[in-house]
């Protein structure tokens, strides 16, 4: 998806990436027994502490408000993502 998000959402855009993950995971909730919100609520915490702010905003209006557009967003996602999974126990 990061190397060709046209075939997934349409074009680079960090609003569209988050209603795609939104839509997968609540699919993936209703079919399956347990819920599973993956890595989304632990990256919140990581992005507000990355950013130093505590706020109700998802993490991607918050990496949205420091970037130029959504596409620069976009970009960015995929940055702290990769810092983010290199930090963490996952």
């Amino acid at each position: 998806m990061k190397q060709r998000p046209g075939m997934y959402i349409g074009k680079k855009s960090l609003h569209l990436l988050q209603a795609y993950l939104n839509g997968y995971i609540a699919y993936h909730n209703e079919v399956n027994k347990e819920p599973n919100y993956f890595f989304l609520s632990e990256f919140q915490g990581y992005i507000q502490r990355r950013y130093n702010i505590n706020t109700t905003h998802s993490w991607a209006e918050l990496i949205t408000f420091f970037s130029s557009n959504d596409e620069a967003a976009f970009d960015k996602f995929y940055e702290l993502l990769d810092d983010f999974f290199s930090q963490s126990t996952h």
